[in-house]
């Protein structure tokens, strides 16, 4: 399996590499990690071989253990052997259940004032946006140094830029917002919620799914490197408040 190092020692391993082991287990873990990114914040323990945990403060949230052709998630005092997708209702229920209010992320987090982005992602989150950089680049210092742990080897180029930060600074929606405004206008919709094609037009935001960076990474990582970018997710959950 290959992984890398954080600078701290962690393994780091983009989770593709667990598809030969747990084989068509595989779309249920990845919708699983996705799922756990987005609502809790947790730390990911990751021994680089069979064993994930997801903590907060010294409490587990659940450990997930890979076989050949299947993997386990033990939550409490429940254990699910899964194989797809069907149990994935079930554990995030008992997941809902069992988390530490500490371990819940914010709901501040998990919504987007569609008039200020219209496509639910969330540019004062991000470290690159201007705001952030006020002065010292101490956002695109952040953002520099995460990057390699969350999505070095997920995607060719990722944390190779050669500088102490991140060589990009945005305003805000002049990057990510750019296609879904042309679009939402075409369409005639204020927002892509508004629109519900958001799944498959192509034109919603950039893309980034929870689950695809690296195992291994901390709750301040997935915080700061991947929740302002999960448009699909915010917008599926704020489809539910609704």
């Amino acid at each position: 399996m290959r992984y890398s190092y954080s600078q701290d020692g962690r393994f780091l391993t983009p989770p593709k590499e667990l598809k030969p082991l747990i084989k068509d287990a595989f779309p249920a873990f990845y919708k699983l990690l996705g799922h756990i990114r987005f609502f809790y914040m947790v730390d990911e323990i990751w021994d680089g071989k069979s064993i994930l945990r997801f903590t907060a403060n010294d409490k587990q949230l659940a450990e997930v253990v890979f076989e050949d052709g299947v993997f386990a998630i033990n939550i409490a005092n429940n254990t699910y052997q899964v194989i797809d997708e069907t149990l994935l209702p079930d554990i995030f229920d008992v997941l809902n259940k069992n988390a530490a209010t500490n371990q819940m992320r914010p709901v501040e987090q998990l919504t987007a004032n569609l008039d200020e982005y219209p496509n639910a992602i969330r540019c004062d989150l991000c470290q690159c946006n201007i705001i952030n950089n006020t002065d010292d680049f101490s956002g695109k210092k952040k953002f520099r140094t995460m990057d390699r742990h969350c999505y070095y080897g997920v995607q060719e180029g990722w944390g190779e830029s050669g500088v102490d930060y991140c060589p990009i600074t945005c305003e805000g929606k002049q990057h990510c917002h750019a296609s879904s405004l042309s679009c939402l206008e075409e369409k005639g919709f204020k927002n892509c919620l508004e629109c519900g094609e958001y799944h498959t037009c192509g034109n919603c935001g950039v893309g980034h799914n929870p689950g695809e960076c690296n195992l291994g990474i901390t709750a301040e990582e997935v915080t700061n490197l991947i929740i302002p970018y999960c448009e699909h997710e915010r917008l599926d959950y704020m489809a539910l408040q609704k």
